[in-house]
């Protein structure tokens, strides 16, 4: 028995260690009076742990927790409290649809753990926490091994004051059946002990921090960690999209997600009654179970509220397939049997809408809603924005009805690093304190239940937009207009009343005989102050010193300039000035004299001065003619037009310093560029060019040698110049030509000087063969190509012939092997890239003689490796 017992002990102990067993929580506190000591108050803290009793393999609920109090002004610990469970209660399940199949088991346990603290008053309040690891696992919107914190928060003084007492708010904990993909309607509706304003919201549950088993550890102070949501579901959206909370009511509907178990956090925000300051945020996440059950059913919103018009469309939120017939009930005197009717009111006013489904059948079911029609309802928001930081912005509500009156306001001023900058008051006023864009909302309800929100976005800024003129200079003797520019209307006031006509004005005059320093002060129609100031610096003369007289190069320009306190120029001759009105022109004088004036002024002040400017003529720098040489001679520049000479290219020069140096035998043609100065005047340079052109004359006669037939008329052609000279005359038409005509009787050798104009000259021949023939292809009985460049390549010699028309090579089996239309070319006994084998090949040749008569010849040829 007593091994049983340990067995027992042994097994519990294992599941209090996996701890798979919180399917929920809450911490509420409950202020129970002052505490013992001075400014101080006593508190009764109860944590709330929910069990699922048909959790298989889970541990019991614990034994003991331990919590920790911590302070928020510091962070630091103020208690840590290990206490056991008060007591356990049994969850309600709320009423099961009728017909619903497959409906599940739900058993819920919820246990407490209360203890009480004496906590001294601080600014920033308290916080409670409770922490634990291993929710289930298999949670379809979180991971698995994923713990909670359950944490409750004292407001300190800031937010309650030092006499002011606060209890917590707390959720109802009636427990729903939700089908999969079925409406439903889950309450986490909370109440107030101090009737406070509750406002609801889905938010982030906490994670374990660094709890890894069950076993009770010392929880960590704030901040807390949230969870990472899986499977695209977030801690707003814990059921997916189709399912939110009403903010006013804290009841959760919409269509339910897959069937599973699924996290949820709803956050609920206390708000004074009467002042409507924030107090608090009270949490409470709970594992929700979505059964795979059925059922048909009437389920309607909780209410309908049409602010702009007066029709409607209508649907079951149950969208089971039970549903077979509908009734629905308008609350005007008007039905529908359809299944999603619209409907039109012909008056404004709180009607009963209701739907029988299944009207006198055994899955019969009904439900109503409160609908009402109060179309008329236009939101609006004044403000006097752009306000400087530190100012009070005044925030009204703008808004008109038709139907009742507005009575709910939440203004949101924007801040996004706060929670406080909030206000429940119609009209209300906030303070920026640093200057930027703010996006303001405004949450705005009437007693009829219309609801809407408004954004509008606010300028704060630094300083108004104000400027005055820029400081200045006047002469003892003259008035001055200040100009003062603002962003909108408001008020000035100038500083010091000393010689101005107007201290209110923006465009006062002032006529100071000292150097005065006015100070605007600008106020605008909100209380916005900016200041700018400009100094009047007062002279009794104007001070004005030309620079020294100089000499520059005619054509060149020059800047005139001046040292002086002048505020407008006046300079003449004004013909050669980029801008005669400037301090500091630009002259282009192009007589070689020009006396320059310029008149300085400060109001009504002047004084003159004058510079004299002498122009030079540039070098007339000549570098002499271009010349040509014969290659191999020499050829001496000349250039003149200064005193300093500088040549460049140097190559082929003897020298590169002097006027005339000498270019020695150059090898190619080049323009050498000269740059010339004079000493005497302008002493910038001057740059001319000559080219020498080198003539090589390269003399080409034609061919070296060339056949002709007896009769045949010869064309020369020579190249190489332009004058040419044949030598012998013997059967030449023209000696002195690049293109005579011969006709040679016999052999004959031709010789061609080739000159041009400056005598450069050059030589060449040409040997002539006459065949005593008549016009003919020769074409050879055998050849050997094997790379001994004696009789390697296979072709035919024209003889008196104009022309090769065609030249063919076949194998013994008639195929093609070489074709050629060009004199010269002919087959190296290859054919495919493969060397032919020897023996006996056939050819075929076509072509026109000097006479234009065709001849045509066949034969066959050996090839002999």
């Amino acid at each position: 028995m007593k091994q049983f017992l340990l067995i027992l002990t042994l097994f519990f102990s294992y599941l209090w260690v996996d701890a798979k067993h919180i399917t929920g929580g809450e911490m509420i506190y409950d202020y129970l009076g002052p505490g013992s000591t001075p400014n101080s108050k006593s508190y009764r803290i109860t944590l709330r742990l929910f069990r699922d009793e048909n959790c298989f393999g889970c541990a019991v609920m614990p034994p003991s927790v331990i919590i920790g109090v911590f302070s928020n002004n510091t962070s630091q610990t103020v208690q840590t409290v290990n206490i056991g469970i008060s007591s356990t209660q049994q969850l309600s399940l709320n009423t099961l649809p009728s017909c619903i199949t497959n409906p599940p088991t739900l058993t819920y346990t919820a246990g407490y753990y209360t203890f009480e603290i004496e906590l001294t008053d601080n600014t920033q309040g308290y916080t409670a926490a409770y922490q634990t690891c291993c929710r289930i696992d298999d949670i379809a919107n979180i991971p698995n091994s994923v713990g909670a914190t359950y944490t409750t928060v004292i407001p300190g003084t800031n937010t309650i004051g030092t006499n002011g007492t606060d209890n917590s708010s707390r959720f109802a904990q009636g427990i729903s059946v939700v089908c999969y993909d079925k409406p439903f309607t889950l309450d986490f509706s909370a109440t107030d002990p101090d009737d406070d304003r509750l406002e609801y919201s889905l938010c982030d549950a906490y994670n374990g921090g660094s709890a890894t088993n069950a076993n009770p550890i010392n929880p960590a102070a704030p901040p807390y960690g949230t969870i990472s949501y899986i499977n695209g579901y977030t801690g707003t959206l814990p059921l997916g999209n189709k399912a939110s909370i009403n903010t006013q009511t804290g009841i959760i509907s919409g269509i339910a997600p897959a069937a599973g178990k699924y996290v949820v956090s709803v956050c609920v925000n206390s708000y004074d009654k009467i002042t409507g300051q924030y107090k608090a945020t009270h949490r409470k996440d709970f594992i929700i179970t979505v059964a795979p059950c059925d059922f048909a059913g009437a389920q309607l919103q909780p209410s309908y509220i049409s602010c702009d018009g007066f029709s409607f469309n209508f649907e079951n939120l149950n969208t089971s397939p039970l549903n077979t017939g509908f009734l629905w009930d308008f609350g005007d005197g008007n039905t529908s049997s359809q299944q999603s009717p619209s409907h039109t009111y012909a008056v404004a006013g709180v009607y009963t809408l209701k739907l029988v489904v299944n009207p006198g059948g055994s899955c019969s079911d009904s439900t109503t809603s409160k609908l009402s029609v109060f179309p008329g309802f236009f939101p609006g928001i004044t403000d006097n924005a752009p306000m400087c930081k530190g100012l009070p912005v005044q925030f009204n509500d703008a808004t008109t009805l038709n139907y009742g009156a507005v009575n709910y306001w939440k203004w949101d001023f924007g801040i996004t690093t706060l929670t406080s900058d909030t206000s429940r008051i119609r009209n209300s006023a906030y303070t920026y304190i640093t200057p930027g864009p703010y996006d303001v909302s405004l949450i705005v309800g009437s007693d009829k239940g219309c609801l809407d929100t408004l954004k509008k976005t606010i300028q704060i800024i630094d300083r108004p937009e104000f400027t005055v003129s820029n400081d200045t200079l006047i002469c003892s003797i003259d008035t001055l207009q200040l100009n003062a520019v603002a962003s909108s209307n408001g008020s000035i006031s100038w500083s010091p009343n000393y010689m101005i006509n107007n201290v209110n004005s923006f465009t006062p005059l002032v006529s100071p005989d000292v150097t005065t320093t006015y100070t605007a002060q600008y106020l605008d129609a909100f209380g916005c102050a900016a200041t700018e100031s400009v100094t009047v610096r007062v002279v009794n003369n104007v001070t004005l010193q030309a620079a020294g007289d100089t000499t520059i190069c005619r054509t060149d320009a020059v800047t005139l300039r001046v040292n002086s306190d002048a505020l407008q120029y006046s300079w003449t001759p004004a013909i050669t000035l980029n801008d005669p009105t400037v301090a500091n022109p630009v002259a282009t004088p192009i007589n070689s004299l020009t006396n320059y004036i310029v008149v300085g002024r400060i109001g009504k002040c002047t004084a003159q001065d004058a510079i004299q400017i002498t122009t030079i003529p540039y070098p007339a720098a000549n570098a002499g003619k271009d010349t040509t040489i014969c290659f191999g001679n020499s050829v001496q520049l000349q250039s003149s037009g200064g005193s300093i000479y500088s040549w460049s290219p140097s190559r082929f020069l003897n020298a590169v310093n002097i006027p005339n140096p000498v270019v020695q035998n150059p090898r190619t043609d080049t323009r050498y560029i000269v740059e010339v100065r004079d000493v005497l005047g302008c002493p910038k340079p001057v740059f001319d060019t000559v080219l020498v052109t080198v003539a090589r004359i390269v003399a080409d006669a034609g061919p070296a040698d060339t056949s002709i037939v007896l009769g045949q008329p010869l064309q020369l052609n020579a190249t190489g110049s332009t004058l040419y000279s044949w030598s012998p005359e013997t059967w030449l038409n023209n000696v002195n030509i690049s293109n005579p005509l011969s006709l040679p009787q016999d052999d004959i050798v031709y010789a061609v000087r080739v000159s041009n104009p400056q005598g450069c000259f050059g030589l060449d021949t040409i040997k002539v063969k006459v065949f005593k023939i008549d016009p003919d292809l020769l074409v050879p009985t055998g050849f050997s190509p094997n790379g001994d460049n004696n009789n390697d390549i296979f072709k035919p010699i024209p003889i008196g012939m104009k022309s090769l028309d065609a030249f063919r090579v076949y194998n013994r089996w008639g195929q093609l092997v070489f074709s050629t239309t060009q004199v010269g070319a002919g087959w190296d006994g290859n054919f495919g890239g493969q060397q032919q084998g020897p023996g006996t090949y056939v050819w075929y040749a076509e072509g026109t003689n000097y006479l234009g008569r065709k001849i045509e010849k066949k034969g066959t040829v050996i090839l002999i490796r």
